[in-house]
This record gives structure tokens, C-alpha cells and sequence, in this order.
């Protein structure tokens, strides 16, 4: 399968959407351009529409594996499960069927979160009051029958999914079954499909569920089509009331393009062509992507039984790289994947994973890899490739691979700056290799852990920013972290003969003076040190508060030009005779600086710096930025060298220009 338009582009979030077929999208151009009739018109053209139609709604209910059941076409399925909620409660409320006393709703928690929102939504402001009960999970993601059975008697309705979207992980279908129907035969049923289709085997006459949507893009059909299948005389009410098509049950002219889209889908699901692979090679695939990247991370944690999960799912997560972090790396390489909870508009942890009972790490930092069924083995095997290309940056700096052959060219002498929802921990390496750690953060433990061990370092001294219970515990954990690693006794103390580390103690808590030599002073503290001596750098665990200490100069940010397109950046870097300074991390900058290169036509007489937001600070303390010269900032998105812009621009730097919507926006 052509997976983009840009053959270079490994495309592996397929959960959150597919591209196109090429023999659907023939399918989709050509009903929009050729065969475009509307179903309700009377005339030929309506009547090969309603045909095309009809054709499409026969073929699903073949593939899902129903004869009585009602096949509604939807604009995706979030409408699905929409009309399903409202259609159960409204016939509860008309006193349509049963009526319980203390009367529950009932979901999985872990669905898709269009699911308990449309059912507190609806279950407001229909006012059926209903309380709204989260089903637990195991550390599998398997639902608790138990707790099913115990309240399922007093369901007016229960969601359950049939295939996770972030873990892959597959429902027992028949045992849920079982299980409801033994305690209440009466209870809506409504098991989403969405990441079934094409991966499971669906058969809903051999089944009692009332209520299943499926989404057509998630399967390489458009976006905004979809269908939802109702158990023959289950309620329905009309989600959308109007001109009475689809037999008055969903009102509006039909998606026929889209509708048309699935057509072409259910014939290549249901023919006998080798597009979609078969689940042992589905099987293989993931070994081989499973391998890649044991090959490249080292502490890869795997959050999906891979007996229990369909195989074209991989979630995990690495113990000293945040999932930004790896997402942006596998961006600069052309590689495509989310983040655990990218189905979860701005959430910044996994309430799936939570709810299986990970670490607080691994729901906040998983990655979630998805590949099609019509991918191919060399398409794969080219992504393993491409996965295995990012060791030798990692390797480069001390984030992978073998220690041993580590190259100590790179050892991050200076000042580093660790970043942690919004908090900064800041590390220092002496020129005798020795490390001084300022604010803790014991989620970035393992990172630190990594730059010291991998390099060879010794640990002198860990500074905390005040004495709470949370920092001194921060403290020493990272301590025993670190010594560990020694055979000899450790103790930390300063022994460097080029530093020197001073510590005094005000009111307002600790502050620590480091000079280096005669040339340079730094001040870590979170106090108000303005009538302190002076000092060229004061860094804080607010990372983006950079001050010089001499003129604390006022910010000329409202200076600062912001380029918009790749025409325009050519052009001021011709203009100017600009630097060109990636703010990505070190990692990025490698695996993808021949095309930046190529993106800015770099020539030999243009420099291309890599300064990253973690060695902004050094590269200011070290003077390797200039006041006289112009530079031009990017990064992936453009969030980071707006940062930076704004960093370096309080620190003095005036001929700043920024790139924005960055690389993300120039394929």
C-alpha cells in the first residue's frame, strides 16, 4: 500500500486515522464527479445513487454478520454511540420497558472518552439522573466481571468496546455476554466497534448486542462516514430529524462519496485479494516493530499483553525519555507516531493506562505505535529501518545502546537544563566531570542517571530549592539511584580545583553560588537575590526565568521578527547573512539535519548551529552567541523557538528571528 503522498513519511498511528486506499479514493472521486446523484431524486441519477446505496448498507451487514439487524449510515461514530444513548434513554423515560429503583449507567474505564461523555451529557440533560459507574480493570485492561455482575441488574445501559484504541487490547465479547445477560437480559448493550472492523471477526447474530458503531477513516475509508448497527427492535429515536431519509431515521442528504468510500472497502474486506494481511503476518509485523525498538531504547516498558491485544497495536513507553521527547525524535525522522492519550483532546496522562494501574511515568510518557492491515512487509520492514537509524543519535548522546563504546566526545560539559511539566531541574558538569544537580525532580531520575553513569561522571552534589518533605526525598532517592552504581564508597562532596560551591541559607530558603574560576559565577536559588553580588547567570526551577545578573536588561522581545513561510526565511537569511540555530534537542538535529539543510538551501558559507532550549543557558554562559550577528530560530513546531526567542532576547540577544509553525508545517 502507498502510505503518502511523501514516500519518505513511516506512518504508524493508524489507530487515530488511515489514509486513503487508492481504489477507494477512485471510488469516492468518482461518485462526486460522475456518479453524483442524489438517493432521493426520482429521476436515473437517483436511482444509481440509492442502488449504490443500498449495495453498500448489504455489504456491511454481510461483513458484521447480520441478517434482522438495522444498518444506519452516520457521520462517523461518535454520532453512533450519540443516537444509541439517546434512543435507550428516551425509551427508559417513556417507560418503554423496565423501571429500576436505583437505576445506573454503566462504561468501561477504559472507552474512548466520547462514550461517558455522551452518557453524562445525555443522562443530564434528558433528566434520567442515572449514576454514572466507571468499570473497573485489570493491569490487562480486561473488564471485572464482578463488578458487572454486581450492578448490571439496575443497568438501564452498558458500553463496553471491543477493541481498545490505545493498548489494542481485545474484550471477551462472549464471556461479557455471559455475564449480562445472565443478570439483566433487558439492558442496552452497546460495544464499540470503531478498532474492530478488519481486525476481529464480527458476528452480531450470534450475539446479543443492541448497539455497535463503526467509523469509516480508522480503516482507510474517508473521514465523516461511518455506520451504526441496532439490533433488530432495540429502541431507536431519530438523532436528526428533517427531510425523513435513510427510512426517516436519520434525516439529511447521505454521504453518498463517503457511503461510496465504504462500498469499495467491504469488497476488498470481504474479496479474496491479498491487501489485507492476514493475522499471522499481522503477527510478524509486530515482532519486527517490537525488535526495532528494543534495538534502539534501552528500559522499554510494554503495556499490552500481546495475547490479549490485536496485533496491529504497540503501546510502551521508555524509562529516561518523555513521550515528547521521543515523538519529536521520530518526527525529525520522518516517523509518525502519538502519544498514549492522543485520543484525548489536551489530556497530559493515559486515563487508560492509569486505569490498568501503571506508573504514574508510564501513563504520562507511552507511545502508542499503529500500523495497518493492508501495510506491507516491506513498508515494515522499512519502518524498522527507519527506527533502528535513531541509535545512533540516542547512542551519540548517551541515551541508547552499548556504554562501552559511548563516544566521550559528546559528554554535555555545562550547564543543562531538564524540563518537566513546566519545572526545571538543572544539571552541571565540571570540567574534571564531576555533577552538580539543582531541584531534583524525581520523575527525570532515570535521565540523570544516564547522562552521570553513561559518561562516566561523578555525582558531587545534589542542591534542593527549599527543605520540604518532596524535595529531601527527591534528594535521596537520586543518591541512591547514582551511588549504586559504584563499588567504592560515595560521598558527596565538591572536589573540583576549577569550582567552587558556596552555600547560605536565608529566609526564603537556600542559595547556592558556583564559581567558575575567576571568569564566571552562576547562582541557583528561588529566592529574591537582586542585592546579592553580581553574578552572570541565576537559574531557578522556573526554567523560562533567565536573568543576567549584571544589567537584568530589559527584554526587547517586541523586536523580534517572525517569518511564516520558507520563501521568506531564505530570503532574511540572504538579507541578513543569518545563523541558522535548531532548538531541538541534539537527537533531533541528527537524525534529520540533511534535510533542514535542504528545507533552509543551507550553503557551506551558512552556519547551521544546534542549540537546544537544554543548553540555551550554557550556550548564553559561554558566550558562543553573538550580539552582532542574526539568527534565525526553529525547532518542530514552533513552540520551542518561540521559547526561545523570548529566552534569548532577555538575555540580550537583539537580531533574533523565529520560524514559526516550524518544520511541521514545510513537508
Amino acid at each position: 500500500m502507498k502510505q503518502s503522498a511523501h514516500s519518505n513519511i513511516i506512518y504508524l498511528d493508524a489507530n487515530a486515522t488511515t489514509p486513503v486506499l487508492e481504489p477507494i479514493a477512485a471510488e469516492v472521486m468518482n461518485t462526486m464527479m460522475v456518479e453524483f446523484g442524489n438517493p432521493s431524486s426520482a429521476h436515473i441519477s437517483g436511482v444509481r445513487a440509492k442502488r449504490l446505496l443500498e449495495q453498500t448498507r448489504l455489504l456491511a451487514r454481510q461483513l458484521i454478520g447480520t441478517k434482522d439487524g438495522e444498518l444506519l449510515f452516520t457521520s462517523g461514530a461518535t454520532e453512533g454511540i450519540q443516537t444509541a444513548v439517546v434512543s435507550v434513554l428516551r425509551d427508559y423515560l417513556s417507560n418503554g420497558g423496565v423501571s429500576y429503583k436505583s437505576p445506573v449507567l454503566l462504561y468501561g474505564a477504559t472507552e474512548h472518552k466520547a462514550v461517558p461523555n455522551t452518557l453524562h451529557h445525555w443522562n443530564k440533560v434528558m433528566g434520567l439522573n442515572a449514576q454514572i459507574l466507571e468499570i473497573p480493570v485489570d493491569k490487562y485492561g480486561i473488564l471485572d466481571l464482578k463488578f458487572i455482575s454486581e450492578h448490571v441488574g439496575q443497568a438501564v445501559m452498558i458500553c463496553t468496546m471491543a477493541v481498545n484504541n490505545e493498548t489494542g487490547v481485545k474484550q471477551d465479547l462472549l464471556s461479557l455476554e455471559a455475564t449480562i445477560r445472565s443478570h439483566n437480559t433487558n439492558v442496552a448493550w452497546l460495544v464499540d466497534c470503531v478498532q474492530g472492523l478488519g481486525k476481529i471477526e464480527l458476528n452480531m447474530d450470534s450475539i446479543s448486542i443492541d448497539y455497535a458503531p463503526f467509523s469509516g477513516h480508522k480503516l482507510y475509508a474517508p473521514k465523516g462516514i461511518g455506520f451504526l448497527y441496532i439490533r433488530s427492535e432495540r429502541p431507536y429515536t431519530p438523532f436528526i430529524a428533517g427531510g425523513g431519509q435513510e427510512a426517516g431515521m436519520r434525516s439529511g442528504t447521505e454521504n453518498l462519496p463517503g457511503i461510496a468510500g465504504l462500498k469499495c472497502l467491504f469488497e476488498l474486506l470481504l474479496g479474496e485479494c491479498d491487501l489485507f494481511k492476514t493475522n499471522e503476518q499481522l503477527v510478524s509485523h509486530r515482532e519486527l516493530l517490537i525488535s526495532a525498538l528494543n534495538d534502539t531504547f534501552r528500559d522499554v516498558s510494554y503495556h499490552n499483553q500481546v495475547e490479549l491485544s490485536v496485533p496491529t497495536t504497540i503501546n510502551f513507553s521508555v524509562a529516561y525519555l518523555t513521550s515528547k521527547e521521543i515523538m519529536d525524535l521520530f518526527d525529525a525522522a520522518g516517523i509518525r507516531v502519538s502519544g498514549g492519550s492522543a485520543c484525548s483532546s489536551g489530556a497530559k496522562s493515559s486515563f487508560v493506562l492509569e486505569a490498568m494501574g501503571l506508573t504514574q511515568w508510564q501513563c504520562e510518557n507511552s507511545i502508542r505505535l499503529s500500523f495497518g492491515p493492508a501495510d506491507s512487509t516491506e513498508f515494515i520492514e522499512r519502518a524498522c529501518e527507519a527506527i533502528r537509524q535513531l541509535r545512533a543519535p540516542l547512542l551519540n548522546h548517551c541515551l541508547s545502546g552499548d556504554i562501552a563504546n559511548i563516544n566521550e566526545s559528546v559528554c554535555a560539559k555545562g550547564l543543562t537544563q531538564i524540563e518537566y511539566h513546566g519545572e526545571s531541574s538543572w544539571i552541571f558538569v565540571t570540567p574534571d566531570m564531576e555533577v552538580i544537580v539543582y531541584n531534583p525532580i524525581e520523575a527525570v531520575h532515570t535521565k540523570i542517571a544516564n547522562i552521570v553513569t553513561n559518561q562516566k561522571l561523578r555525582l558531587s552534589a545534589v542542591l534542593v530549592k527549599d527543605y520540604s518533605d518532596l524535595q529531601l526525598s527527591a534528594k535521596e532517592k537520586l543518591c541512591r539511584l547514582l551511588t549504586s552504581q559504584y563499588l567504592a564508597s560515595f560521598e558527596l562532596k565538591l572536589a573540583s580545583t576549577t569550582c567552587k560551591l558556596i552555600t547560605q541559607h536565608y529566609e526564603l530558603g537556600p542559595c547556592y553560588t558556583l564559581r567558575l574560576g575567576d571568569e564566571k559565577t552562576m547562582i541557583f536559588t528561588e529566592g529574591n537575590i537582586l542585592d546579592a553580588e553580581s553574578f552572570d547567570l541565576l537559574c531557578t526551577s522556573n526554567g523560562a526565568e533567565l536573568m543576567t545578573g549584571t544589567s537584568l536588561s530589559k527584554s526587547k522581545f517586541d523586536e523580534v521578527v517572525n517569518i511564516q513561510t520558507l520563501k521568506d526565511a531564505r530570503e532574511w537569511l540572504k538579507q541578513n547573512s543569518g545563523v541558522v540555530i535548531d532548538i531541538r534537542e541534539p537527537f533531533e538535529h541528527e537524525a534529520s539535519v540533511k534535510s533542514v539543510k535542504a528545507l533552509f538551501e543551507l550553503d557551506t558559507n551558512t552556519k547551521l548551529l544546534n542549540i537546544p532550549m537544554s543548553r540555551l543557558a550554557h550556550a548564553y554562559l559561554n558566550n558562543e552567541l553573538d550580539n552582532g550577528v542574526s539568527y534565525l530560530l526553529f525547532c518542530r513546531t514552533g513552540t520551542r523557538s518561540n521559547k526561545a526567542q523570548q529566552v534569548l532576547s532577555k538575555l540580550g540577544v537583539e537580531h533574533i528571528a523565529n520560524f514559526e509553525g516550524g518544520l511541521a508545517l514545510c513537508e
